[in-house]
C-alpha cells in the first residue's frame, strides 16, 4: 500500500492562478523560441532596463530588511515567541532543516566559478587579475550569500509566522499576507488575484533561473565521464528524465523516495565538500576565507550600497551584472522560502528566528566559497588553470567547472559523484517547486491535502519548457533576466507584506494577544517537508 496522503478528489483549480501564468509563459517562450536573435536583443534591453534605472532601490530594499531583521532582533518584539506552543523540533534539528535548507546543486557552481568571475571583472575599477582583485574574489560571494539576501526571508518569514502561529491562519498566499495591510475584503478580488500571479511568476522565473544553470552542468558532466558529445539533444533528454522521474513519484506515491533521494543529494553534497577540502589547499583554504570575512566586513556599507553611477569604459557594470541579480534571485524565492522557515519555526521566539536566518543559511553557504572557491582561485594562482578565462567566455559557466573540478584527484570518480549530485538534486529542486505552484494555483486545500498530480506535473512541464528557451537563447544573462524581470514587482508586495506585519503587531498589542485555541492552527505537513527541497539555489 501507498504512504502518500490521499488525494481530495474534489479539490478545485484556481482557474486564474493557474491558466494565467501558464498562458503568460508559454506565450513568452513561443515568441523567444521563434525570434532567438531578436530574444537577445530583448534581453539585453530589459535586463539594462531594469539593473540600471533601479539599482538604487534593490539595494535600499535589501538594507532595508536587514535593518527589519537588526529591529526585530534587538527591539521589543526579540522575546516574542511565534504561538504559545513549544517547539515542534529541538533546536539541533531546527537549525539543521534552515542550515540544509540554502544546499542546493547550483550552489556548487556558483562556489566553484564565481570568485573566478571577480577576478577577470572585479569592482571598483579594479585591475583584473591583481592582489586587490583576489581581495574583492574572496570578500564579495560571502556579501552575496550574506547577510543581506538572507534577510529577505527572514523579514517575510517574521510576518508569515505572527500569521500561522500568533493570528492562527493558514496562509500559503501573498495575497493573504497583504491583507494585514491592505483589508481581506481588497485581497480577495482581483488585487488579490494579480499578487498571487505575480508570485507564481516570480517563483517561476527564480526556478528558471536555477534549471538553467543546472541542465549544462548536468550535460558537461555526461559528456566528461561518458564521453557523449554534447548536444542540444542532450539538454532536451535531460529535462525530459527529470519530468518523467517526477511524474513516477507523483503517480505512484513514492514521497518517501522522494525524501529520500533528498538526503541522499546532502551526503553527497557533503562527500564532495569533505574530499575537495581533504585534498585542496587547506591552510590557504581557511586562511582566505578568513581575510574575506574580514574584508566582507570592513566594506560591508560600501558594498551594500555601491551603483556604479559614474560608469564609463573603466566600469564593468559589477553591481548591475552581480549584486543587483543576486537580490532579485534572493527576492524570487523570497516569499516560499519565508512560508518554510515560519512554518518549522513555531514556538521560537522572534530573536532566535531571526538569528537563526541570518547566520545558519549564510554559514552553509560560507563553507562551500571557503573551500571550492578557494580551490579554484589556488588552483588558477598556481598556473594549473592557464584557460580558464578563455573556457569561462567561450564555452560558459559548466564548461569552465568541469575543467576545474577535472584539477582534482581522481577526477572522472569525482564528476561522477557530481553527476549524480546535479541529477537528484533537480529533481528535489522541481519537484519541491511543482508542488508549490499546485497549491497557490488550487482553492481552498488544507494543509493535510495533496494538489492533484496533473497539477504539478504541468508545472514541471512549463518549467522546463521555460528553462530550454532560456539556454537556446544563451548566456548567462538570458538566466539572470529571468530573475531579474519577475522579482521587480515582488518587492512591493514584499514592502506591504513587512509594513502590515508592523501595523497588526502594534494594532494587537503584541504579547498580550490571544486567539481562540479552536481555531486552525496549521500543522508542520508533508507538503512542508517536500517545500523544503524547492531550495533557494
Amino acid at each position: 500500500m501507498s504512504n502518500a496522503p490521499k488525494t481530495v478528489e474534489k479539490l478545485e483549480t484556481d482557474k486564474i492562478l493557474y491558466f494565467v501564468p501558464i498562458i503568460l509563459i508559454i506565450g513568452v517562450c513561443i515568441y523567444l523560441g521563434l525570434n532567438l536573435e531578436r530574444a537577445n536583443e530583448l534581453i539585453n534591453i530589459s535586463f539594462a532596463f531594469v539593473t540600471g534605472n533601479f539599482s538604487w532601490f534593490y539595494q535600499i530594499f535589501t538594507f532595508g530588511c536587514l535593518l527589519v531583521c537588526v529591529y526585530l532582533i534587538v527591539g521589543k518584539y526579540g522575546n516574542l515567541r511565534f504561538g504559545d506552543e513549544k517547539p515542534e523540533f529541538s533546536t539541533f534539528s531546527w537549525l539543521s532543516m534552515i542550515f540544509t535548507a540554502a544546499l542546493g546543486g547550483s550552489l556548487v557552481l556558483w562556489a566553484t566559478i564565481e570568485p573566478f568571475y571577480y577576478l577577470m571583472g572585479p569592482p571598483f575599477s579594479v585591475e583584473p587579475y591583481s592582489y586587490e582583485a583576489y581581495q574583492w574574489a574572496t570578500s564579495y560571494p560571502l556579501f552575496h550569500w550574506g547577510f543581506t539576501g538572507n534577510s529577505m526571508y527572514c523579514a517575510l518569514g517574521a510576518a508569515f509566522g505572527y500569521m500561522f502561529w500568533v493570528r492562527k491562519k493558514d496562509v500559503n498566499r501573498a495575497s493573504s499576507a497583504c491583507a494585514m495591510l491592505l483589508g481581506e475584503k481588497t485581497t480577495r478580488g482581483w488585487i488579490g488575484k494579480v499578487i498571487d500571479v505575480l508570485l507564481i511568476l516570480s517563483i517561476v522565473g527564480g526556478i528558471a533561473t536555477t534549471l538553467g544553470l543546472a541542465t549544462p552542468l548536468a550535460s558537461e558532466l555526461i559528456v566528461s565521464v561518458f564521453g557523449i558529445p554534447r548536444t542540444m539533444t542532450m539538454d532536451v533528454s535531460l529535462i525530459i528524465f527529470w519530468i518523467i522521474a517526477i511524474s513516477l513519484c507523483v503517480y505512484s506515491g513514492l514521497h518517501k523516495g522522494i525524501k529520500l533521494i533528498s538526503n541522499f543529494r546532502m551526503w553527497l553534497i557533503f562527500a564532495a565538500l569533505a574530499y575537495v577540502f581533504i585534498v585542496g589547499p587547506k591552510v590557504f583554504m581557511l586562511n582566505n576565507f578568513c581575510e574575506g570575512l574580514g574584508n566582507m566586513m570592513n566594506d560591508f556599507f560600501k558594498m551594500s550600497f555601491y551603483t556604479e553611477p559614474f560608469a564609463n569604459k573603466d566600469f564593468n557594470g559589477f553591481p548591475q551584472w552581480w549584486t543587483i541579480f543576486y537580490w532579485a534571485w534572493w527576492a524570487s524565492y523570497a516569499s516560499q522560502m519565508g512560508i518554510y522557515f515560519a512554518r518549522i519555526s513555531k514556538g521560537r521566539t522572534v530573536r532566535e528566528f531571526c538569528i537563526a536566518i541570518l547566520t545558519a543559511t549564510g554559514l552553509g553557504v560560507w563553507i562551500f566559497f571557503a573551500v571550492f572557491g578557494n580551490y579554484t582561485l589556488h588552483t588558477f594562482m598556481n598556473d594549473r588553470l592557464p584557460q580558464l578565462a578563455d573556457t569561462l567566455n567561450n564555452l560558459g559557466n559548466a564548461s569552465a567547472v568541469v575543467q576545474v573540478w577535472s584539477t582534482l584527484p581522481l577526477p572522472n570518480v569525482f564528476l561522477f559523484v557530481m553527476l549524480l549530485m546535479t541529477l537528484v538534486a533537480t529533481i528535489t529542486l522541481l519537484n519541491g517547486t511543482a508542488y508549490t505552484l499546485a497549491i497557490l494555483s488550487t482553492k481552498k486545500i488544507t494543509g493535510e491535502q495533496e494538489p492533484p498530480g496533473w497539477n504539478r506535473i504541468s508545472w514541471v512541464l512549463v518549467l522546463g519548457i521555460l528553462a530550454l528557451i532560456l539556454m537556446a537563447i544563451g548566456g548567462l544573462k538570458a538566466v539572470q533576466t529571468s530573475s531579474v524581470l519577475v522579482s521587480f514587482p515582488m518587492l512591493f508586495i514584499f514592502i506591504i507584506i513587512i509594513v502590515g506585519f508592523f501595523k497588526v503587531i502594534k494594532e494587537d498589542n503584541w504579547g498580550n494577544f490571544r486567539r481562540d485555541a479552536a481555531k486552525t492552527v496549521p500543522v508542520i505537513t508533508k507538503a512542508d517537508a517536500v517545500n523544503s527541497d524547492a531550495e533557494s539555489i
